[in-house]
């Protein structure tokens, strides 16, 4: 508005600056200043409209009596000008006096309509939407319509003041001139006259817009109001549609999956642990079918509610997620074998993940693999299932190599005890106190022996070369009864399970006899120390019976 009003005071400043004008015919400022009477301004466009319709009878009249087809088509155009302009003039008219916008008059089509396109189908689903953009932007947008109409009219009206002061000039110069050809005079005065009436016309026509407009802004409601108002119809309106929408949602899927559950558990079929092809086909349609009628129960309540932009915006949606599903269709079907229990991994069979053997639970979209050793199970999604390959595994088949709280021996040297497993790591616990943590991947790969199901400690002994005739007889059981007595000091006899010695090596200097004892799993924490209890039970038994120790060489 501001920019308006320097615009008008500009182009006051400049009026002296044009061209000297004839008393005959004096320009009228067009420049609008404030709307103008009403009255007045009715009867300026009963004149417009009276003089088009003039104008109008004047070319018809010519078209019925030119004779060319050139001098026809002019008169054509004519008229068809005049007529567009004599149902603006009639419009404003109709406008300026009832306040109220021509409605549009809708034509209907008689017969069979054609099936309507897709474009137009996706159309009149996109049309709620942009209504209601339209209503919020309905006042703001039909203001700047009229500003800009009124700021071009404003252009021609300063064209036409223009074109009007050269033809006042060239008229005053003729008569200066006293010249007697009257066709220029005539020409001249025909071609005021016509921009005369353009500049009456757009008189009128401003005239028309600035009463609308201030209707329109002293009428109706302000764009934040009508936003208010529209936030308000959204909240209580629409948002107990999608509140509706939604539960009715979550009664249909969750009530068909639970109906589904309790008929499982009523009818036996669940009690194998791998499943029927058929069985497997009817969970794959039930939670698809259960998904599909959740989706159709909520638009249902968008339709009997008449929310028709919800329900647009809702098959939008659900056709975007058809369309993105049409893309990874293949990998879809590959899930799908899988739910059936057809892929390259099977339930109940044993895949190898890290080097660790897991059992594969139930197929879903995420699956428990288990392992009877590993206390936490993993929840594999069905993409990263999808890249393994299971096989069926033994009755009796081993699943780690130890037990939690097993004593193993890693690298064949270093004792120490098992004290948690997980699917991540294996803690142990070395003499001492010392504990470590081991990625099971690590933990597989290393040079692992459990010693929990039962161990052999093996030692050798020599004695004099001179005790040879007993060598094989007296004294090996002799050797034997002590140290087993020595060892049943420490230990349970259940814990030995077994004690034996024999002639290893004899030599022209000593005697040399290997003894291997078993011990139970119980055993295994003495690991290291039992070695030393044999040789020192060796050592005693020969000081006993006089079993003299060779000389070191």
């Amino acid at each position: 508005m501001l920019f308006r009003y320097l615009l008008c005071l500009g182009l006051l400043l400049l009026t002296p600056l044009l061209p000297a004008q004839t008393p005959a015919a004096p320009v009228v400022d067009v420049t609008p200043v404030g709307p103008p009477d009403k009255k007045d301004t009715l009867r300026a466009l009963l004149t417009t409209r009276d003089g088009v319709r003039k104008a109008l009878d004047e070319q018809r009249k010519r078209l019925q009596s030119e004779t060319s087809d050139s001098a026809k088509r002019e008169a054509q155009q004519q008229i068809d000008v005049l007529e567009k302009r004599r149902q603006e003039v009639e419009r404003d008219f109709a406008v300026l006096v009832t306040g109220l916008q021509a409605p549009e008059v809708r034509h209907e089509k008689v017969g069979n309509a054609p099936a309507p396109a897709l474009q137009d189908e996706i159309g009149q689903l996109l049309t709620p939407i942009f209504s209601d953009l339209r209503k919020v932007t309905q006042k703001p947008r039909a203001i700047q319509e009229f500003e800009d109409e009124l700021s071009l009219l404003n252009d021609q009206a300063e064209q036409a003041k223009r074109a009007i002061a050269e033809i006042d000039k060239l008229l005053a110069e003729i008569k200066a001139a006293k010249s007697t050809d009257t066709t220029l005079r005539t020409a001249l005065n025909d071609t005021r006259k016509s921009w005369q009436g353009r500049m009456d016309e757009g008189k009128s026509r401003m005239a028309a817009i600035q009463h609308q407009l201030a209707e329109i802004k002293t009428t109706g409601v302000d764009f934040w109001t009508d936003l208010g108002s529209q936030v308000k119809r959204f909240v209580f309106i629409r948002g107990t549609n999608i509140l509706l929408a939604l539960l009715v949602f979550l009664i249909v899927f969750f009530g068909l999956r639970t109906a589904y559950s309790y008929a499982l558990k009523v009818l036996p079929v669940r009690k194998y642990q791998r499943l029927s092809f058929t069985l497997r086909i009817l969970d794959v349609a039930h939670e698809g079918g259960s998904l599909l009628l959740g989706l159709a129960a909520a638009l249902l309540v968008l339709y009997a509610r008449g929310d028709w932009l919800l329900g647009g915006l809702s098959l939008l949606a659900f056709g975007g997620l058809l369309m993105t599903a049409k893309t990874g269709i293949a990998r879809h079907l590959e899930q799908l074998q899988f739910l059936l229990n057809l892929g390259p991994v099977r339930e109940g069979e044993r895949v190898i993940l890290q080097g660790v053997p897991w059992r594969v639970g139930t197929i879903h979209m995420f699956t428990q693999l288990t392992n009877p050793v590993i206390g936490a199970g993993l929840r594999l999604p069905l993409e990263a299932l999808a890249t393994m390959t299971s096989r069926p595994s033994k009755l009796d088949e081993t699943w780690f190599p130890c037990d939690n709280h097993s004593w193993i021996l890693l690298n064949g040297t270093t004792l120490a005890q098992v004290t948690d497993i997980t699917p991540d790591r294996v803690e142990i616990c070395y003499q001492g106190g010392l504990r470590r943590w081991i990625p099971i991947a690590a933990f597989i790969a290393a040079d692992v022996a459990c010693l929990s199901g039962g161990f052999s400690r093996t030692t050798t002994f020599s004695i004099h070369h001179s005790h040879q005739p007993r060598a094989t007889t007296e004294i090996p059981e002799q050797l034997q009864a002590d140290i087993r007595a020595s060892l049943l000091k420490v230990m349970r006899e259940e814990e030995l399970r077994m004690l034996m010695v024999e002639l290893q090596e004899s030599s022209s200097f000593s005697l040399s006899y290997l003894i291997t004892a078993d011990f139970a799993g119980s055993q295994a924490p003495q690991y290291l120390l039992l070695s030393r209890l044999l040789q020192r039970a060796a050592v005693d038994s020969s000081n006993t019976h006089g079993w003299s120790v060779p000389a070191q060489a």
